[in-house]
């Protein structure tokens, strides 16, 4: 290069050149003004590239006559910038190798470079692995196992991970530090390390345990200890459950594996269960004819499972007669147990109505002594 611009063209006059192949610092002058049109060229052509890119996928027709494949997601992806950015790169590794840059400057030069390659690189295949995991996703959807649409997420995340790290080691690699021995090396304060990430390990153990095991499934209504809500996602360290009362609340992994865990979601039936109390002032054949008609109502109902259906006066209270109800009912989310609780509740109102049963409620009675009316006079 330096003999085809000074020795074989008159592009420049003797003084210029001079001057151009003088070096001011580590390299000679032509070269720092290459580099600066290289670097103001590569600025320049990065939105170009990028608008070129952003249009070939506007215009192509293969996301939407495929749109539910890898090619198709993963050209969804914003990868314009990254791609843009690559493209430029390779325009200044061209150049560098053009005007022979050589030294330690020249390997600085493609070190940096090398990084912003493996940079950039990552942030492809990590939006590969997005385009993978919404097909794997879309497998999983069409499938009766709700195992699979946990076990999804959780490898994405594992496989997003492993790149991250690799790219993090392509990257060393690249500025020339010895990756292996840097590895070696850590293993001497291997010891320091796993008990300052015992607990981290304990929760990426305790997820495997919880995706393997799964008493659970993202959904599901769950009680913890005095915690209880609907698990919202099952991640790498901690388990997060949306509460009745709209917070989220972290549990980790670790935690998760060894505690008693009650799922409510897998309940086949939910029961209902109530003590009606009634006035000491109903007559028996009143219970009788009231237990009779509450009984009726309940195994007649089509949600109700009649098999399980108890009404029977089973208590004398302090203040009441009390009868008690119990049973229960076909339904698949908290909110329908409670609407068709609310409209059995209303009927066995309508009932203690008709037959006229009042319900108790609690009472005092109080007798007072007038010590003068009681004691003798003198």
């Amino acid at each position: 290069m330096e003999k085809f611009l000074f020795e074989q063209t008159e592009l420049f006059s003797h003084d210029l050149t001079v001057a151009l192949k003088s070096t001011v610092f580590v390299i000679p002058n032509w070269k720092w003004g290459a580099l600066a049109i290289a670097l103001l060229l590569g600025f320049l052509l990065r939105p170009v590239f990028q608008f070129l890119l952003k249009e070939f996928k506007r215009h192509n027709p293969f996301i939407k006559k495929f749109p539910n494949t890898f090619t198709a997601y993963f050209l969804s992806m914003p990868l314009e910038r990254p791609v843009a950015w690559l493209l430029v790169i390779f325009f200044w590794f061209a150049v560098g190798d053009a005007i022979e840059l050589s030294g330690k400057f020249g390997t600085y030069y493609d070190h940096v470079l090398r990084g912003l390659v493996a940079l950039y690189l990552i942030r492809v295949i990590y939006y590969a692995v997005d385009a993978i995991t919404r097909v794997f996703m879309d497998v999983a959807a069409k499938t009766e196992s709700t195992y699979d649409d946990q076990l999804v997420p959780f490898a994405s995340r594992a496989m997003k991970v492993v790149v991250v790290v690799l790219g993090i080691l392509i990257a060393l690699q690249s500025f020339g530090l010895n990756v292996m021995s840097l590895l070696a090396g850590l293993g001497l304060g291997g010891l320091a390390l796993a008990l300052a990430a015992q607990d981290t390990a304990a929760n990426l153990f305790g997820s495997i345990t919880i995706l393997v095991d799964h008493p659970f499934k993202i959904g599901d209504w769950v009680k913890v200890k005095d915690m209880e809500g609907t698990v919202e996602e099952i991640g790498f360290r901690s388990t997060r459950i949306r509460t009745f009362y709209n917070s989220v609340i972290t549990i980790p992994n670790a935690m998760m594996a060894k505690e008693t865990i009650d799922n409510m979601g897998v309940r086949p039936a939910r029961r209902i269960r109530q003590i009606l109390g009634l006035a000491y002032e109903t007559p028996p054949e009143k219970i009788e004819q009231f237990c009779d008609h509450v009984r009726y109502l309940l195994t007649q109902h089509k949600e109700v499972n009649p098999e399980t259906v108890t009404v029977a006066f089973n208590n004398y209270n302090a203040s009441s007669l009390d009868v008690l109800v119990n049973f229960h009912i076909n339904v698949a989310t908290g909110a329908d147990e409670l609407k068709l609780q609310q409209q059995i509740f209303i009927e066995i109102l309508k009932i203690a109505a008709q037959i006229k049963v009042d319900f108790a409620y609690p009472t005092q009675t109080v007798y007072y002594k007038n010590p003068e009316i009681t004691s003798t006079p003198s």
